[in-house]
């Protein structure tokens, strides 16, 4: 039986630096929302920050793997975990709209060098056919201090303070020890694995091979489909619960529970797209996401009386669990699907997929709702998840197919 991919050389620093700097982005992404509208910014302008943090995140995943081919693994890693936190401490002392938009793009541009890498380096470190448990790995650090920071970062900054909050989303910067060290760990696996493929040389497609990349990115289409599909879900549900949920108690535990069936399912789905594939996985995740996002928006709009409380948590778990199973089988897909030799460009597209989602999700959301209502809003999200799955199902990408 193998090893757990925790012990993998590079592996435990990894993960370290994985939860400090995430830790980070789970505060701010309910709280910078809130500092927006505490400095007089409406649900457009809350909307707007992680808009632009995902837009700065996306602009800097395209350039990544360049930028660490020039910078290495170890200063890489650090400074995303400086960009990260840093900011967060400037924020204590905006004081307008305009500065809480520009240090969420400075924040994107860490988070977009560390979610490129984080990914890359599972692809560099572990084998196919241990992939799906070591991005499950990944997802237990990546949602671990989501699980405890997202839910009550709204409840730090009504109680505490938004300065009180803005510190604690500093803690990126604990993790630059630990990035310096898994830095040094996979150069050194990357090298001993290059060393082992001198006798047999590869051409390795890069974002900078324009036609080659192309080919990669049309096999890529339908699990990147699927994942910007559930992820606007995502994006909508962390920034937007502390204002289409009015109990604070409430608020907490929905978004305590989303996470929690995040973590666990990104985790438990790894094991069995080892096994089967990741493909199987794919439209089920979907036709989840549509339950859960309807059975939000049926909780928004009051109708369901006093188990309004029920089908909201019942509606997060669902597409906690969705969000969970398509960060892991999406991105194990995605690797399968570009081959060995487009690692990168798989990671990359990946990456933006899952932040362009995050983005348009807090974006279109708060605009819609800002002209609407939430409960409309989550009706149309139901509808993207469904018309993906549908679409998908037309074009041949069912689970018999994968698996054969």
């Amino acid at each position: 039986m193998d090893a757990p991919p925790w012990r993998e050389p590079g592996m435990p620093a990894l993960l370290i630096m994985t939860t400090f700097a995430f830790a980070g982005f789970a505060v701010l992404l309910p709280v910078a929302p809130m500092h927006m509208v505490a400095l007089g910014g409406d649900e457009f302008l809350a909307g707007l920050v992680n808009a632009v943090l995902m837009t700065a995140t996306i602009l800097t995943q395209i350039f990544v793997e360049r930028l660490r081919a020039r910078l290495g693994w170890r200063v890489s890693l650090a400074l995303a975990c400086l960009l990260l936190g840093a900011p967060a401490l400037l924020e204590i002392l905006a004081d307008s709209p305009g500065q809480v938009l520009a240090l969420a793009a400075v924040r994107g541009i860490g988070f977009g060098i560390i979610t490129v890498s984080g990914s890359s380096a599972i692809g560099a470190l572990f084998p196919p056919v241990r992939r799906g448990r070591a991005v499950g790995a990944y997802g237990l650090a990546v949602a671990g201090s989501q699980l405890v920071l997202t839910p009550i970062a709204p409840w730090i900054a009504d109680t505490a303070g938004m300065p009180t909050a803005l510190a604690v989303a500093a803690l990126p910067l604990l993790g630059i020890p630990f990035a310096i060290s898994a830095g040094g760990s996979i150069t050194r696996h990357a090298r001993a694995a290059a060393a082992a493929r001198a006798g047999a040389p590869e051409h390795h497609v890069t974002t900078g091979d324009a036609v080659a990349e192309r080919h990669v990115l049309l096999r890529l289409a339908p699990p990147i489909l699927a994942l910007t599909a559930v992820t606007c879900a995502g994006g909508a549900i962390t920034t937007f619960t502390p204002q289409y949920v009015p109990d604070a108690v409430l608020t907490v535990v929905s978004l305590f529970v989303y996470t929690a069936a995040a973590m666990f399912a990104r985790w438990f789905v790894g094991g069995l797209a080892d096994r089967h594939g990741a493909q199987p996985f794919i439209l089920p995740g979907l036709g989840i996401a549509t339950v859960g996002l309807a059975a939000i928006a049926a909780s928004i709009s009051g109708i369901a009386g006093s188990l309004t409380p029920v089908l909201l948590l019942g509606g997060a778990v669902l597409v906690g669990t969705a969000f969970g199973v398509m960060q892991n089988v999406t991105l194990v897909r995605a690797f399968d699907l570009a081959g060995e030799h487009a690692r990168g460009v798989a990671s990359t597209a990946w990456n933006v997929a899952f932040d362009a989602g995050t983005g348009i999700g807090a974006l279109a959301i708060g605009a819609l709702a800002a002209g609407t209502s939430f409960t409309l809003s989550f009706v149309a999200l139901a509808g993207v998840s469904a018309a993906v799955a549908v679409a998908l199902l037309l074009v041949g990408e069912g689970p018999r197919r994968a698996i054969a």
